[in-house]
Parts: structure tokens; sequence; C-alpha cells
């Protein structure tokens, strides 16, 4: 018998995997993630949880990220670099335990 066991802490992983986002654009072009790409499969961003902008000193680089929960229960961190709009998958919180393929 197969037995499933359920660790109720979230895993958090780092990552810096770029991604392929669709956003909503509403009164400013790619005003924020509504989906996005992660191993062949379409992600569906169900709720925002937090936005903010971020700044590198070095290169006065400008991101805007967005934690997100997705259609799979899962949280992640979108950050879009907003002159080449270039997103990368910054971290992932895995409230389900799984390990990502990438």
């Amino acid at each position: 018998m197969n037995r499933v066991v359920f660790n109720p802490e979230p895993i958090c992983e780092d990552s810096d995997h770029p991604v392929k986002v669709k956003c909503y654009s509403g009164h400013k072009p790619n005003e924020r993630p509504s989906s996005f790409i992660l191993d062949d499969r379409e992600v569906m961003v169900m709720d925002i949880e937090g936005s903010w902008f971020e700044e590198d000193k070095a290169s006065r680089e400008r991101r805007a990220c967005f934690r997100v929960r997705a259609d799979d229960g899962d949280l992640y961190l979108l950050c879009s670099d907003e002159n080449r709009n270039h997103w990368m998958l910054r971290r992932v919180w895995r409230l389900g335990n799984q390990r990502p393929s990438w």
C-alpha cells in the first residue's frame, strides 16, 4: 500500500529561471502577469499576493516583481526587467512539496 506523507511546511526554492509570461494589458502594456509557461504547460495566475519594484544599484535596472498564487496552489515570484520585457522566475514556494523538473 502506498502512503502519501503530507508535510505542512512549504518548500521554498530560489531560482533564476527564464520564463515566458502572458500579461494583462490595461492602461499600460504588460501591466501584470496572467499566466506563464513552466515545464511545457501554461500555469494560470489566480491571485497577485504582492507586487513591488526593485532597482539594481550598480546597473540601474528596474524590475517589477509579482508574488503570485497559481492554479497549482503554489506561490511564485516573477520579476520583469521593465526595459527589455524579460521575465525571470526568482523563487517558488511549493505548498504541495513537489520538486520542479527544471
